[in-house]
């Protein structure tokens, strides 16, 4: 489907018009062919080669003159392979979680806008929590949110917290040095509950999914009715969705305890 083109910016399509000129048939281009290939003039070409180029998306060979895609395309590839294969292997435990608690589960990850919610599998009980794929959702409130902003970098953290922090409800935490708290605590138990900060009377349980060097790369977690989590059990929800955190973390390489990831405390600096 066409995109609206009132919401079109004609130099990002002029830019990605540049990228859609590579082929596999003609993975090395020059300026003229460029040029010539979209029919607008050399001076203007070059505009958009070296504004692509100064971002990774292309590069020029300095004895031939040719261009080439990037690296940053390829590390973008890397990334959506790397969600896709994530969602594949993480769905089974999706299903299992909700049929086990009656409640939805979610798979998130994050993401420069935000985290953003790539899988989920709804509850069979008629009143619910209701989940939308797609994002992106507050880092500072939820519960696989703060999870993931827990893991990431300081400065990433000091960026969100230094900015506008919403108040969704009475319990929504927006005190940047209660979040700093609660931040810490999160990475130092590995897992997070949280109890209507969002949405008042819900609660949901998240943990971490590491990849092979120890990376946390998503979160999962199950959400429902503060009263029929409570009646289930806290501890128990808790320990089906560690569980299979656990086991989605080990089929992406993660070995706990062993040498094929950084510590804490060089990864979060």
């Amino acid at each position: 489907m066409v995109a609206d083109s009132q919401y079109q910016l004609k130099s990002v399509e002029s830019a990605l018009n540049v990228l859609d000129c590579f082929t596999a048939s003609t993975p090395e281009l020059r300026l003229v062919d460029i040029s010539r290939t979209l029919e607008i003039s050399k001076v203007q070409a070059l505009r958009l080669a070296r504004t692509l180029e100064v971002h990774g998306f292309l590069t020029r060979d300095p004895r031939t003159k040719y261009y080439r895609l990037g690296l940053r395309l390829f590390q973008l590839g890397m990334l959506v392979q790397q969600q896709s294969e994530l969602q594949r292997i993480a769905h089974p435990f999706l299903q299992e979680l909700a049929a086990q608690s009656g409640e939805t589960a979610r798979l998130m990850v994050p993401d420069c806008l935000g985290p953003t919610c790539i899988d989920l599998v709804e509850s069979p009980r008629r009143y619910k929590l209701f989940g939308t794929m797609g994002g992106p959702s507050p880092w500072h409130a939820g519960t696989s949110t703060k999870l993931l902003l827990a893991f990431q970098p300081v400065t990433k953290q000091e960026e969100i917290l230094a900015g506008s922090l919403a108040q969704y409800t009475p319990h929504t935490t927006t005190d940047p040095d209660k979040l700093r708290e609660q931040l810490s605590t999160i990475r130092d138990q590995k897992y997070h509950i949280s109890a209507g900060d969002i949405e008042e009377h819900a609660t949901a349980l998240a943990a971490p999914i590491y990849d092979w060097t120890g990376e946390v790369v998503a979160a999962i977690s199950v959400s429902g009715p503060s009263s029929r989590i409570e009646k289930t059990g806290e501890e128990t929800v808790l320990r089906w969705v560690r569980a299979a955190a656990d086991d989605i973390s080990r089929s992406l390489g993660y070995i706990q305890n062993g040498e094929n990831h950084l510590s804490a405390s060089i990864r979060y600096q």
